[in-house]
């Protein structure tokens, strides 16, 4: 085959990953979104976005991950906040990640031109990253996989040791700042290079080649690397770990199972998708000693170990796919819940494979080109391969919405705590009071009691007149959040629901307890617009047009473009119309 079809053939997996998702580009906001570009201007003011940067994000304060957030603030700036610049962002990075994958299959399989195409395809029409692509939150994952393949890929291109080592570490603190289990890189690079010296039989003469290669150079550079983001970490959020999971661990053996479960969910996930992606998969916690999935996983991951030493030790000529093999491991054991996951009611997450499934991709070619290219599996794989693509583009159009989101998530999973309070928060966002009173009762009764499902059961009900409820509700999660104002985002929560509080006494004419509970929302959350709002909207009843106008003022800064314009023409319109009644 001429060169340059060769080489174009080699892109042609990332072109069909660009195309396969481009219905994502008319897609908006969902879920993480509104947090970071919608609600509150952090990421969008030129005044708060650098101190926005340096601080853990809402989820955990674990989470310190300031380059996908200036990734946001770059296109905040670019786009005027236009969902289409975030998500053509999104199909980029999986472009580019999955030529990646097939460059490093072809550095690992100098002959197998085809088997590297195979493995760049298998990743680009993997279901499992269907959230990775379409969720405009996930540039974690996605800028943090992209990083750690170049690293991967620079190791064995560039050629002068101290170019390559100052590039690779470069490239892994980047990694570091875009996502925490970047440091899995530590694992991944000497199964990598000892892909390079699986031939040599003795270890002195390995030994020999990697210095040659300067890998000690390029270790030196990595460990500065960590050392420089555990600094800039430690300077910026003044912690390395803070244990804040909610996930139950119980015994060191219920521990072990919960690792097995999350080690064969992920298998699962990884192999056979098909009608198993979500954004929630739900699970009791502690994981029960009768649990046989638990038990499953956990036999299936010490066999598939003890699979990968007895090859590494006793078969030389599979030592070579038992590395990639101890890549797919190693990309695993970051959320394979070995330390527990933030996250409670979520016990494995799609997004997570990102880079298992890559490692994978990379695995299965070289089995393929270790054992002759044989017909029968690459049609098995071209059939899975079609299946998946059929996968992703039924499930993309899930993404498109909040509610169509959440109204699919909740069908499939109902007990989903997530799933469940995003359901109805959806539902209120559209108006849609009769199905969130329905859904809310529904999920309240059957507990546990969410405050957010409290809260924006409230409005619901303040809306159809009953206020009574309405405030009892607004009260009780005031209640449940200030119980919680330890955690991450606790103030957030706090005072946004003061501000439904507020919001529903302003609905009854009840001023001073309206703006009692208004302030209270915006000492909580200075820069929380609709505050502002509802705090301008009740002055000018009062007849203060200076307040009212500075609060307006403020409402307008830190709305969206396209609300600012909005509340300030619905703000006007109040000015107006109260002093028309004053005169």
């Amino acid at each position: 085959m001429p060169a340059t079809y060769a080489r174009l053939l080699l892109v042609l997996p990332g072109w069909l990953a660009f195309m396969l998702y481009l219905p994502a580009l008319t897609h908006g906001f969902v879920w993480d979104d509104n947090y970071f570009l919608t609600l509150l201007p952090n990421l969008r003011d030129p005044e708060l976005w650098l101190r926005q940067l340096f601080e853990p994000l809402f989820v955990s304060r674990n989470y310190f991950r300031p380059l996908p957030l200036f990734s946001f603030v770059v296109e905040a700036w670019l786009g005027g906040l236009d969902p289409f610049v975030f998500h053509l962002t999104n199909l980029m990075f999986h472009a580019a990640n999955t030529t990646l994958v097939v460059l490093l299959a072809r550095a690992a399989i100098p002959a197998g031109g085809m088997a590297a195409v195979g493995a760049g395809l298998l990743f680009a029409v993997h279901p499992a990253l269907v959230e990775n692509v379409a969720w405009i939150s996930d540039r974690f994952d996605l800028m943090m996989l992209f990083f750690v393949l170049l690293v991967l890929v620079c190791e064995h291109h560039v050629a002068r040791p101290a170019i390559r080592a100052a590039v690779v570490g470069l490239l892994f603190l980047l990694a570091l700042l875009c996502k925490e289990p970047a440091v899995v890189l530590l694992a991944l690079l000497p199964l990598w290079q000892a892909l390079r010296y699986t031939a040599m039989t003795d270890w002195r003469q390995a030994l020999r080649a990697s210095r040659a290669n300067g890998d000690a150079t390029i270790w030196g550079a990595l460990l500065l690397a960590l050392l420089c983001y555990l600094a800039i970490r430690y300077a910026a959020v003044g912690l390395l770990h803070q244990d804040d999971s909610a996930i139950g661990k119980g015994s060191g053996l219920q521990h072990l199972l919960l690792v097995g479960k999350s080690f064969g969910w992920y298998a699962v996930l990884a192999l056979w998708p098909f009608g198993q992606t979500l954004p929630v998969h739900p699970a009791p916690t502690p994981v029960a000693l009768g649990d046989t999935w638990a038990w499953l996983g956990l036999l299936a991951g010490v066999a598939v170990c003890a699979a990968l030493v007895y090859s590494l030790v006793c078969r030389p000529q599979a030592r070579r796919t038992a590395l990639a093999g101890a890549m797919v491991l190693a990309a695993l054991a970051p959320v394979s819940n070995l330390v527990q996951l933030t996250i409670a009611d979520n016990l494995v997450h799609d997004r997570f494979l990102m880079l298992p499934i890559a490692c994978l991709a990379l695995l299965l070619a070289m089995v393929w080109e270790a054992y002759g290219r044989r017909i029968v599996p690459a049609v098995l794989a071209g059939a899975w391969s079609l299946a998946a693509a059929v996968s992703v583009s039924s499930t993309v159009p899930h993404w498109e919405s909040n509610l169509s989101l959440w109204r699919w998530a909740y069908a499939q999973e109902p007990t989903s705590e997530i799933a469940g309070q995003n359901y109805v928060a959806a539902l209120t966002d559209a108006g849609h009071d009769k199905e969130v009173v329905a859904v809310a009762r529904v999920l309240l009764a059957n507990g546990p009691e969410v405050a957010s499902t409290a809260e924006n059961l409230a409005l619901a009900l303040a809306r159809q007149g009953h206020y009574d409820e309405a405030e009892r509700l607004a009260r009780r999660a005031i209640e449940l959040y200030g119980s919680r104002q330890g955690v991450a985002n606790g103030r957030h929560d706090l005072g946004n629901a003061y501000n439904s509080l507020g919001s529903i006494y302003l609905r009854q004419s009840r001023r001073d307890e309206a703006e009692q509970a208004l302030r209270r929302a915006i000492s909580l959350t200075p820069h929380y617009s609709q505050a502002h709002f509802n705090l301008a909207t009740l002055l000018y009843e009062r007849g203060d047009w200076n307040g009212g106008d500075k609060a307006l003022a403020l409402a307008v800064r830190y709305s969206t473009p396209a609300m600012a314009a909005v509340r300030q023409s619905l703000g006007n319109e109040k000015k107006t119309q109260m002093q028309a009644k004053s005169s």
